[in-house]
């Protein structure tokens, strides 16, 4: 009987070490659909800028092509308006035509660990017993690059043709010696509060 509870003790004593740890429903994790927005943001911003004032445009969406094309496409819309840019559902109502095109929307992502890795609790399938880390560091970047011809619908002819418009985000997580961590990101979000805190658009 005494062996048995000692067995059970000690059971505890490793449940109580692990955790199973389900980051995201979606294929993404909020914070990896975030890196990818904020960079969006800054292409599309950075592309705007590039495009002629008080145009009448129509947007062809037929060359724009990403994984996250109505986010894309969205903010290209959104920054256009904020310059000056009319946009109108119809071509034939339009003074140019505005053909974006999206050459990147992704993320990086690199780890580094020095120490135990998490591994699969031998007694609980499904359970992960948590890394001890020395020293671990994961750094994301989201990475955006859009572009643009704008042309007379009824000539056809050039009006403007943008240079490349990069955005970028980055977020910046770790930890040293086991319990001293940090979180930063450029995104206006910290998210060691609960909930997390949103810095105002400037």
């Amino acid at each position: 009987m005494s062996m048995k509870l000692a067995a059970l003790a000690a059971a505890s004593l490793l449940f109580a070490g692990c955790s199973a740890e389900r980051g995201s429903s979606p294929n993404r994790t909020a914070q990896e659909t975030l890196l990818i927005s904020v960079a969006a943001d800054r292409a599309a911003e950075a592309l705007a800028a590039q495009v002629p004032a008080n145009l009448t445009a129509w947007i062809d969406a037929s060359g724009f092509s990403a994984e996250d094309q109505a986010y894309g496409l969205a903010a290209i819309q959104d920054a256009l308006l904020r310059h000056g840019v009319r946009l109108v559902a119809e071509r034939n109502k339009a003074d140019a035509v505005i053909l974006p095109r999206a050459g990147m929307l992704s993320t990086y992502e690199k780890s580094t660990l020095v120490g135990i890795p998490s591994l699969p609790s031998p007694v609980a399938p499904g359970v992960m017993m948590p890394s001890l880390s020395f020293y671990s560091q994961n750094v994301a970047k989201g990475s955006a690059k859009f572009a643009a011809s704008v042309y007379d619908p009824r000539t056809g002819k050039l009006i403007v043709s943008t240079d490349p418009a990069y955005g970028f985000s980055r977020q910046n997580n770790g930890t040293v010696l086991f319990f001293f961590t940090w979180h930063k990101n450029d995104m206006g979000v910290d998210f060691s509060e609960n909930p997390p805190k949103v810095e105002a658009r400037k």
